[in-house]
């Protein structure tokens, strides 16, 4: 496996590790991956190349991997936001769909645009990387739109749905619990906007 750890002189440096000399305890997350606890006690590493800092290319590849994580994170709440219209022009209450009741049909639509502005933002990160541009502060604005939308669409399917959005049997839930990871995995929303709110001495401000 590939691990990093801090140089001698500073930075850092990427190293390879025999998978046979770590302990691992392995576990299921919460929206059912596989996850381990991996424990390196005095553990012999190799350098992966040179022994020269390699925050560049971590930085170069936490970027791709979430624009991968915001692609993932589309498709699912596409797919929630398909389950959740499907399931308000078949289910029926005092005798006609729910889709009849303006105020759901309302919240599907807000749900729509929140899909939408997840799109948006997912598709400005894979472009900016296919132009060569892999900018950490691109990919924190589109990590928290993913986020926030996520959470919204998560949120609303479930209430739409009922008590059924939350049956083990049914995919919303399962949909809900893996936005919820991601919005979590390298980096919650809060440390995307401290990331963005770092960055704003680098802007100009407009005078008038």
């Amino acid at each position: 496996m590939i691990v990093s750890a801090a140089l001698p002189d500073g930075g850092t440096g990427l190293f390879l590790v025999d998978a046979a000399d770590v302990s691992r305890a392995g576990y299921r997350t919460f929206d059912g991956q596989r996850g381990a606890q991996v424990t390196l006690d005095a553990t012999p590493a190799e350098p992966l190349g040179e022994a020269v800092d390699a925050s560049g290319a971590i930085t170069n590849a936490l970027v791709r991997i979430s624009a991968g994580l915001c692609a993932e994170a589309v498709g699912a709440m596409d797919e929630s936001l398909r389950l959740t219209t499907d399931y308000l022009k078949q289910r029926k209450q005092f005798g006609v769909t729910l889709s009849k009741f303006q105020t759901l049909t309302q919240r599907a639509a807000d749900m729509y645009m929140s899909l939408e502005l997840a799109r948006s933002m997912g598709n400005y990160a894979a472009m900016s990387i296919a132009d060569g541009e892999l900018d950490p502060v691109i990919a924190a604005r589109a990590k928290l739109q993913i986020g926030r939308s996520g959470r919204h669409i998560a949120q609303e399917s479930i209430q739409l749905h009922g008590g059924i959005g939350v049956t083990a049997e049914y995919p919303i839930g399962h949909y809900a619990a893996r936005l919820t990871a991601i919005e979590h995995t390298l980096g919650s929303s809060a440390d995307q906007l401290r990331t963005l709110v770092g960055q704003l001495d680098s802007y100009e401000i407009a005078t008038l």
